[in-house]
C-alpha cells in the first residue's frame, strides 16, 4: 500500500498509485500480475479497508492535480470530515 489513512472513527483507507509494474512484465500486460493485485485488494477489503487506486499516468497528466483534489474532497465528504482547504493547500 502506498498510503494508509486512518480516520478518527477507525475507518481505514488505502490509496494505491499504480505504475506499470503493477500490471505488466517487460512492458507487456500480465494477467498474473493483475490477478495478484486484485487478490490483494479483496484481502484488504475483507479486512475492513477501503481501497482506491490511481494510475501513475492519471496523476502525471495535466488534470492529475484536479483529479486528486476532487477525489479527496469526495472522500472526506463521504466520511463526514470537514477540511479547511486553505490549511491543506498551505501544507502541501
Amino acid at each position: 500500500m502506498d498510503f494508509l489513512l486512518i480516520f478518527s472513527n477507525n475507518e481505514r483507507v488505502v490509496i494505491e498509485v499504480d505504475g506499470k509494474q503493477h500490471y505488466s512484465e517487460e512492458d507487456l500486460a500480465s494477467p498474473k500480475k493483475y490477478t495478484e493485485m486484485v487478490a490483494e485488494d479483496r484481502k484488504l477489503r475483507l479486512s475492513g479497508y477501503e481501497v482506491y487506486r490511481f494510475s501513475g499516468y492519471e496523476l502525471v497528466n495535466k488534470a492529475g492535480k484536479e483529479e486528486v483534489q476532487n477525489f479527496f474532497n469526495k472522500l472526506l465528504s463521504k466520511h463526514d470530515i470537514q477540511c479547511d482547504h486553505r490549511s491543506a493547500i498551505a501544507a502541501s
